[in-house]
Formats: structure tokens, C-alpha cells, sequence
């Protein structure tokens, strides 16, 4: 793991500034916490750094602690038996990963990866579990977040299971619109440099069928590509290519 924490930083405390607090709020897991209650939270949390490419931890791995994303990419992972990878999700600022083994003490059901340097507040089970058992609110909270995860993962299973590969795709491409997309002049810029390999394995599609179908849709004013990122450029007609008009 290519991690180094930051000297001078202290605790956490130093970084949770008002615009910090605004926007780790936004995610569901800190939904619940009141500012003292985030406070507390990060009083025990250490600041880390992760370069690009660097994995956070493996899938498999043994997990006592969960990450808060203060800037940059994490690409999240699992992996088949026989090696193949499925890109479940990608993260960003405000983001969290690894709570799962954190709760359970299990280990990590995916792998986490930088895509550009990144840094984040990590927190250990031994700092969590105390928490919790002090603000038992808070853990309904963090229930109604996993199951909600637990309803996307259906969602994605159900798509790969009955979806043709184009509105695949471009479900998966709505998808991180909403979650790294920024709209301008009726654009939407998905603000995530993506690989095609990396857009496959998140649409449960290979590359070559990703290149084909972008070629395509790029041809048609769909979509742009540019430096690695993407820009929808007729949403409608996106939307429509879900609903299986291709």
C-alpha cells in the first residue's frame, strides 16, 4: 500500500473546515451526524495520502480500518475467481470505503484503487466501534446506507443478467453522470478520467464492445470523448438508447 501520512497535519480536526463539513454531509453514511457528533468523528481520524495507482487495500485482505475521500479518485473493485474484474463503483471527494470490514471486522468484499492521487482521513475499528456504541443512532443510519448499496448491487446484477450491451452502457454512463457529472450549456461533463477497459468492467462489458459502441455514439452527437473523459452531449437520446431504442 503506497500510503504516507502527512506530517503536521495533527488530527483530523486541522482539514474539517465549514466547506468540509458540507460536504461529507452530503454523503448518506454522515447524513445523521450533528456537527459535534462529526467532530468527535474526526478528532480520532488520521490524515493519509495515496498516489495514482497505488491500492488501498485488496480484495480478501484483512480490513480494521474505513477511509474518508477529502480529494481525489479511488476505483472500487471485486474480482472472480478466475481473475476477472467488475468495477463496481468510483469514488470521489466526500466519498467513503472499506465501513463494511470496519463493522464486521470480516475482510474486504473489494479491492480499492487510486486513479489519481488522493487523499483521505482513516479511521480503525478500535476508534469506530466506541463511537458507535456511544451514538446507537447513528447506527440505523449507517444500516439504511448499506441496504441502499445493497439495492445497487441488485440493480447491476439485474442489468448484466437482461440488458443488451448498448443500454448497458449507457445506463452505465447516466450513472456516473450523476455521480461525477458536470452539466454546462446542456452538456454533462463526467469530470472522471475513465479507460475504456475501466468503462467495460464497470458495464459488465468488454473493451472492444465499450470502443465499438462509443464510435457509434460519437458519430451520432451522443457523446464526445476527450483526454479520457467524457461528455454526454444529448441526454435525451441516451435515455432513449436505454429504453432499448438503439
Amino acid at each position: 500500500m503506497a500510503l504516507k501520512q502527512e506530517e503536521g497535519w495533527g488530527c483530523a480536526m486541522a482539514v474539517l473546515n465549514d466547506s468540509l463539513k458540507f460536504e461529507v454531509k452530503k454523503h448518506a453514511f454522515f447524513a445523521g451526524f450533528s456537527d459535534d457528533e462529526l467532530e468527535e468523528f474526526f478528532a480520532v481520524a488520521q490524515t493519509v495520502v495515496f498516489k495514482a495507482r497505488a491500492e488501498i487495500f485488496g480484495q480478501g485482505d484483512a480490513g480494521d480500518s474505513m477511509y474518508i475521500l477529502l480529494g481525489g479518485r479511488v476505483k472500487i473493485s471485486s474480482f472472480s475467481s478466475a481473475g476477472k474484474e467488475t468495477v463496481l463503483t468510483f469514488l470521489g471527494p466526500g466519498d467513503i470505503l472499506g465501513e463494511i470490514a470496519l463493522l464486521d471486522g470480516g475482510v474486504r468484499t473489494a479491492a480499492a484503487v487510486v486513479l489519481e492521487e488522493t487523499r483521505a482521513l482513516r479511521v480503525t475499528r478500535g476508534q469506530f466501534i466506541p463511537f458507535i456504541e456511544a451514538h446507537p443512532k447513528i447506527a440505523l443510519k449507517i444500516i439504511e446506507v448499506l441496504c441502499e448499496r445493497l439495492r445497487r448491487t441488485d440493480l447491476f446484477v439485474e442489468e448484466v443478467a437482461t440488458m443488451q450491451s448498448g443500454p448497458r452502457l449507457a445506463r452505465a454512463l447516466l450513472r456516473l453522470a450523476q455521480s461525477h457529472g458536470r452539466e454546462r450549456d446542456g452538456k454533462v461533463l463526467i469530470d472522471l478520467k475513465l479507460s475504456q477497459a475501466n468503462l467495460g468492467a464497470h458495464a459488465g462489458l468488454m473493451r472492444e464492445n465499450v470502443n465499438r459502441q462509443m464510435k457509434i455514439w460519437e458519430e451520432a452527437g451522443i457523446i464526445e470523448t476527450s483526454s479520457g473523459r467524457i461528455t454526454i452531449l444529448d441526454l435525451p437520446m441516451l435515455e432513449l438508447v436505454i429504453e432499448g431504442d438503439e
